[in-house]
Parts: C-alpha cells; sequence; structure tokens
C-alpha cells in the first residue's frame, strides 16, 4: 500500500529516523495515527508509557 501524504520532515516517531513511503508504519494508538519507521519502534514507543501523547 502506498500512502499519499507529505512525508517532509516526517520522522519517527520513538527513534527520530526519517520517514519515506517505502519506510512509514501507521499504527492507531488511543484513537490517533502515530508514525514510524517499523514496528519494533511503535512496539518500544508504547512499552515507554507514550500512548497518551501527541
Amino acid at each position: 500500500m502506498k500512502l499519499r501524504m507529505n512525508l517532509t520532515e516526517l520522522r519517527c516517531e520513538y527513534c527520530g529516523a526519517e520517514l519515506t513511503e517505502d519506510n512509514i508504519y501507521v499504527r492507531v494508538i488511543d484513537g490517533k495515527e502515530h508514525h514510524f519507521c517499523c514496528s519494533h519502534c511503535a512496539d518500544a514507543y508504547e512499552r515507554k508509557g507514550h500512548s497518551a501523547c501527541y
């Protein structure tokens, strides 16, 4: 699935890696979309208790 969104300056919310259409991983947490470079960063973000942030 290709995403059609403006990815300029979009970075992984956990590690800060630059995101592109080819490496973006989106997870809905508490009803909001969060953007990561992979599922491992998304898991780590949730484990750290950031689910209420953004």
